[in-house]
């Protein structure tokens, strides 16, 4: 350490341009080389990869997409795909969060009625759609169903959107007029009912017949006689496939009643016959699918739309669904980092006025940028990390607010060793300060960053790279804080003297009030009422364990529609709370689907690819030991479709299963009495005896197949069941039945069922043949998936952040009751926390998993710098120890405390959920920290804390085994300056006249300089004599008891004189 000290003290400027040349370096190659990350897509990278569904669901993925083109729908050769079957693009696939089924009614619509556009005669170009965009709009009167909230809602329509270039651009067209066809909205339908033009022609009479006809038509709607294809005329499908006898016509009429009911209006407004209080608009243009130009102006049109007036005398807009929520989310990322630039300058200004100097100021700021960028290269270049996600910004945040706590620190040790008598050569002056800083810098990182990688558990792809980056940011701070700042330090005292500020002297006054209130009411505060303070806290603590564990708890996600804005923005709001108010979208809701049960033989259930690459899926490995030929494979696999068709799970939903359980259709087939025209395959009909012989299986395969693949409405493909072919060999098997299990959101139900059919599927291989043991069985659980890595990862991940946090503790006070009642404090302090997050209505999803294990490493700092001065206070009162260390270390930690408050609330504007969610997360958990560690901890070591050296291990004599004759005793007078966060000291004063308060508050010192002008030559001598301060000192006298008791710990800031 001395000799890194010398090298800072006489060569400062050769440790600044070694880490320049490396950060700038570093850069360069990040900006020439490196790709820019890419956030269009906010939801790649938030599934897991590496376990057990994760790998067969990847496994899955890539056999029924064919990956590398190895397998074949026929044996070979085999008449191409094109010639014998419909294209399979039509089939639905699974969503992104577990459903399933066929096409949707809006979609199987689609087909037909885009076709009758050409009829000029109808009043809107197409029926209500999904696909549509759409705005929503809510009543500030009592009801929508008025003349003029109808005029109002037509008019934001016509002048805000119909208006817009790109609306013209992009809207659905009128064949006859070449017009931007009418929107579907209620105006329009009243309009359309009464014989009217335009909705702005409606009077209240219309609207009032209207209103007649819809309450007394909601019973038709309410028990199902009436269905969107009443009015054959205006159907869907141009047909009726509903008996609507028994409705009266005038509810059936274009069948605008139920296109109302269904689409428009909300649904309190049909049950309960009561005011309509919402209404959607479907806009004659769709942005779902389209190009990259389409997708552009979508975002500008919905940017125009938002920056418009949308609140009138009767009617506001409160959703919109424009298709483009995630495209939308890079442009509000970047939008946002406005509020980050905002939180950075605010830091600035704090850091500046506590160091007194620009100069120090702006090399801290560069430091931080310095971590970010060199852990970017790290993370680019060195791990070879391809995926950068959007989750990864929020370190940028959290430099913010925490990068300037170790410079505090680091300052903070360097006035106090400057305020000392016989402090010594520079070189002497910077060795302490960084004896002693480096220490308590290198906990704080460490806490911190031990809870960040803890992350690494998670199998979840966006939470490992977060945890990657982040966690190398923390590291790569900490070693700029031993480098790069204490050069700036250096370089600061010898010749920037023109860089300090000498404060007003108005500050003097706001100085003394900041100096007693640490010095005087802060101690008494805590120390008076330290029964209310473990009383009232330990009941919250209990408490934040009941909201958490008990009710309301910490629930998982409950929807689908991933949230990545702000709970009030118009996307969001239609997602999240409005839509559900519609039948269309409460029909989708409900009718949930079946889940599939599917085995699959013939490949391993394996993940090859790039585990922190959502992009890379890998590619399919076979099983070698698969042979589906073998008569003993045959005969089983015909038991096994029968017993798994006999499962209480099993559900049969069509009388026709062509491929679902391939074995029992092709015995079937291959049993049909032979008829004259299929001389060439004679052998496959009841000529061949089951089990049937290799040559038979591939040659009758081939009639066989081709065959299923004509059948119409079949649509067999590639995510059809059956058998996958490689140069006549069949590689791999799909059985594939409905279970009676519908999708659904709890975690517990889907647990069951997976839990339930992989044991039973599990029992029967282990009575299957050798060649056919190796199956393995999946579902639509992709949600699900995320759900249990959620479940089982956050608390290894916290309990992983919790010993971490107990063990540095540890070895940092060396006292057992510390460490343990730092852990109760800690505890108390996540449970509070995470209490009041899900009394806020937070989930346990991707976001709030890494805040809760994060949170950790940010609340422990604070209690183990109390916990750490207590221990080194030479006071023998529990009540003086408490006293002493709030004096000396609560301005610190009320300053760090203040600069990652401070950030946290400047994110609270930001549209985008990451940035406002953490922000969140910084008041809330930085507010709990400092006042369980000030108020609860305190008060604890104040009534129970450890006196003498009671539970105090201490560090091993590094001389025990020397051979060396023992050192001469040190009988000298020292003067004990501030320790508050090294471990390595076992004592120091604690008395706060005002002129001692003067030296040791952080923002108390600037009645001279902060860093102001040396008054340290590095090449003076040791013997020179300094002339003594004129502020008075305090000096803790030591004999030679006192100099053996303190054998093996280190006296920081210790001045010496020679006793005469």
């Amino acid at each position: 350490m001395w000799c890194y000290a010398r090298i800072l003290a006489h060569y400062p400027y050769v440790v600044m341009v070694a880490v320049l040349i490396v950060t700038i370096t570093s850069l360069i190659v990040t900006l020439t080389i490196g790709e820019k990350p890419n956030f269009e897509d906010p939801m790649v990278g938030f599934e897991p990869r590496g376990t057990e569904i994760s790998n067969r669901l990847v496994a899955y993925t890539n056999l029924i997409n064919n990956v590398n083109n190895l397998l074949s729908l026929t044996p070979s050769p085999s008449p191409p795909l094109s010639a014998v079957i419909q294209h399979s693009h039509n089939k639905l696939s699974v969503s992104q969060m577990g459903h399933q089924g066929n096409l949707t009614t809006e979609e199987k619509h689609n087909q037909y009625h885009r076709k009758k556009r050409s009829n000029s005669s109808q009043f809107f170009c197409d029926v209500p759609d999904g696909q549509y965009s759409k705005i929503v709009f809510h009543s500030l009167s009592n009801t929508l169903l008025t003349a003029a909230s109808i005029h109002q809602m037509c008019a934001i329509e016509e002048t805000q959107l119909h208006s817009h270039s790109l609306f013209q651009k992009y809207c659905l067209r009128e064949d006859d007029t070449d017009q931007c066809c009418r929107s579907v909205s209620i105006g329009n339908y009243i309009a359309l009912i009464t014989n009217k033009s335009r909705c702005q022609d409606i009077t209240d009479q219309d609207v009032k017949s209207v209103d007649d006809i819809l309450k007394f038509c909601s019973v038709f709607y309410q028990n199902y006689s009436l269905a969107d294809d009443c009015d054959v005329r205006h159907s869907p499908l141009g047909e009726s496939r509903s008996d609507c006898s028994s409705v009266p016509p005038k509810c059936t009429q274009y069948n605008a009643v139920y296109n109302m009911f269904h689409f428009i209006v909300d649904s309190n407004f049909i049950t309960s016959k009561s005011s309509l209080e919402f209404a959607v608009t479907f806009l004659p243009v769709s942005f779902h699918v389209g190009s990259q130009e389409k997708t552009l102006d979508a975002i500008d049109l919905y940017l125009s739309f938002e920056m418009s007036q949308k609140q009138f005398s009767d009617v506001e807009v409160v959703a919109a669904d424009f298709g483009i929520k995630y495209s939308l989310f890079q442009h509000y990322l970047q939008k946002d980092s406005k509020w980050l630039a905002v939180g950075g300058s605010l830091i600035f200004l704090a850091v500046w006025l506590f160091t007194g100097s620009i100069f120090l100021t702006f090399t801290t700021f560069l430091a931080m940028f310095w971590s970010l960028e060199m852990a970017y290269f790290l993370y680019v270049f060195v791990f070879e990390i391809k995926f950068f996600p959007y989750l990864n910004l929020v370190t940028i945040l959290m430099m913010i607010a925490i990068g300037a706590d170790d410079v505090f620190i680091y300052t903070k040790y360097w006035h106090l060793a400057k305020k000392e008598r016989n402090n010594g050569t520079l070189e002497k002056l910077v060795s302490d300060t960084l004896k002693h800083a480096t220490l308590s810098m290198l906990v704080t990182s460490l806490t911190t960053a031990g809870a960040i990688f803890s992350n690494l558990v998670s199998p979840i792809t966006s939470i490992k790279c977060f945890s990657i980056y982040a966690g190398t940011a923390i590291i790569c701070n900490f070693i700029l804080m031993i480098t790069w700042i204490p050069a700036s330090v250096v370089v600061q005292e010898k010749w920037c003297n023109f860089c300090y500020v000498n404060p007003p002297k108005m500050y003097g006054k706001y100085k003394e009030y900041y100096r007693f209130f640490f010095e005087k009411i802060l101690p008494a505060f805590v120390i008076r009422l330290r029964y209310v303070w473990i009383i009232l806290l330990g009941g919250m603590g209990v408490f934040g364990g009941v909201v958490v564990f008990h009710y309301p708890k910490l629930r998982l996600p409950t929807s689908f529609k991933f949230q990545v804005f702000r709970k009030d923005h118009l996307l969001e709001m239609y997602d999240q709370e409005v839509g559900y108010y519609f039948g269309f979208e409460r029909a989708l809701e409900e009718n949930t689907p079946l889940l599939p049960i599917r085995i699959i033989w013939g490949i391993q259930e394996t993940d090859n690819g790039n585990g922190l690459d959502p992009h890379e899926k890998g590619k399919l490995e076979f099983d070698p030991s698969f042979q589906y030929a073998t008569s003993n494979a045959q005969i089983w696999f015909l038991k096994f479709c029968q017993n798994l068709r006999s499962s209480k799970f099993y559900q049969r939903i069509s009388s026709v299963e062509y491929t679902n359980c391939f074995t029992e259709h092709f015995k079937s087939y291959l049993e049909q009495p032979c008829i004259q025209g299929r001389k060439d395959y004679a052998s496959c009909c009841n000529e061949s005896i089951f089990p049937f012989s290799t040559d038979v299986n591939m040659h009758c395969m081939g009639e066989y197949i081709p065959q299923v693949m004509k059948t119409p409405y079949l649509n067999y493909g590639y995510q059809s069941p059956g058998p996958r072919f490689t140069n006549d060999h069949i590689s791999a098997l799909i059985v594939e039945v409905t279970s009676s299990t519908r999708f659904s959101y709890s975690y517990y139900e889907i647990k069951d069922f997976y839990d339930t059919v992989n044991q039973w599927v599990t029992r029967q291989l282990l009575d299957a043949p050798p060649e056919v043991r190796n199956g393995w069985f999946i579902s639509d659980l992709k949600y699900f998936m995320i759900q249990k890595s959620l479940v089982e990862t956050v608390p290894l991940a916290f309990g992983i952040s919790l010993v971490v946090s107990a063990v540095v503790t540890f070895f940092t006070s060396l006292n057992v009751l510390i460490t343990l009642y730092a852990v109760v404090t800690i505890a108390a302090i996540m449970l509070v926390t995470t209490a009041a997050l899900v009394l806020l209505g937070w989930e346990l999803n991707i976001l709030e998993s890494v805040i809760i294990t994060v949170a950790i490493g940010m609340s422990v700092d604070h209690t183990l710098h109390y916990g750490v001065a207590y221990q080194l206070s030479p006071e023998l009162d529990r009540g003086k120890r408490v006293q002493c260390s709030i004096i000396h270390v609560g301005s610190v930690i009320f300053m760090a405390a203040l600069t990652t408050f401070l950030p946290g609330a400047l994110m609270m504007p930001s549209v985008t959920l990451v940035y406002q969610k953490f922000g969140i997360f910084l008041m809330l958990i930085i507010s709990v920290s400092w006042t369980f560690s000030t108020l609860f901890f305190q008060s604890l070591l104040n009534v129970i804390g450890p006196q003498g050296g009671f539970g105090q291990f201490h560090w091993p004599s590094s001389d025990c085994c020397s051979m060396s004759p023992p050192e001469r005793v040190d009988r000298t007078i020292y003067t004990m300056s501030e320790s508050t966060l090294s471990s390595s000291s076992s004592s120091y004063p604690c008395t706060h006249t005002s002129s001692e308060g003067q030296e040791k508050d952080p923002l108390t010192e600037r009645s001279e300089p902060h860093i102001g002008p040396s008054r340290h030559k590095s090449g003076r001598h040791r013997g020179q004599t300094r002339t003594p301060s004129s502020s008075p000192e305090v000096y803790a006298r030591i004999g030679e008891s006192d100099t053996q008791q303190m054998a093996g710990s280190e006296k920081l800031f210790v001045q010496k004189q020679t006793v005469v």
